[in-house]
């Protein structure tokens, strides 16, 4: 072997292992937060090129104040089972790294179709009743959101978009009969998740 093919050799080597690390570096990886707003678990998996599937179980907690003649002021708070599905598909990533921003955990801004449901006995609008049994009130829709996770574990996860919501409910006719309807209306969404990244660290 000649010179010139063992210098050929080494700069081949040395071209494929950097390509080999850059490749590794262009992309996103599999998550497991814990949140305390709404505290709850979730588990974001791979499934692409900067695409992942995120599953979040939690428990939805609601507040509601109201006024009735007899009983003046009315106000409660309640704490629901809930889950959320997303897609998530996340667009940043090279302008981020252009600008020396933070990648890693999956620190960029996302796209994302959303399903979430909370199992609760709240009523949906003033006209209806208190529910004896949980029942579903399922959300989807499309939200744009952030995600940070930062090097001391501290996860801030921020979404906001427009969705649809439908669910069963208990309400009155005009002959004051208790009927079971479905419940139906477009609706803003909006989460709001603190709290940490459990991941083994890199």
């Amino acid at each position: 072997m000649n010179i010139n093919k063992a210098i050929f050799l080494f700069l081949l080597t040395i071209s494929t292992t950097c390509f080999s690390q850059n490749k590794a570096k262009d992309d996103i990886t599999d998550i497991t937060k814990a949140t305390f707003f709404g505290p709850g678990i979730s588990y974001e998996k791979k499934i692409g090129k900067f695409q992942t599937l995120f599953g979040r179980a939690f428990i939805n907690t609601s507040f509601s104040i109201g006024y009735s003649s007899s009983l003046g002021n009315i106000s409660s708070i309640t704490f629901d089972p809930a889950l959320s599905i997303q897609y998530r598909y996340y667009y940043n990533y090279y302008k981020r790294q252009k600008k020396g921003k933070m990648t890693e955990q999956n620190s960029l801004n996302y796209l994302s179709p959303t399903f979430e449901t909370i199992f609760s006995k709240n009523r949906i609008s003033t006209s209806d009743n208190i529910e004896n049994n949980l029942r579903a009130i399922n959300t989807v829709g499309l939200v744009w959101g952030i995600q940070r996770n930062y090097k001391k574990r501290f996860s801030l996860d921020l979404n906001l978009g427009l969705g649809y919501l439908f669910t069963k409910t208990t309400s009155l006719d005009n002959s004051g009969q208790t009927i079971n309807v479905t419940f139906r209306q477009f609706t803003t969404l909006g989460r709001f998740n603190l709290g940490f990244w459990l991941n083994k660290r890199k």
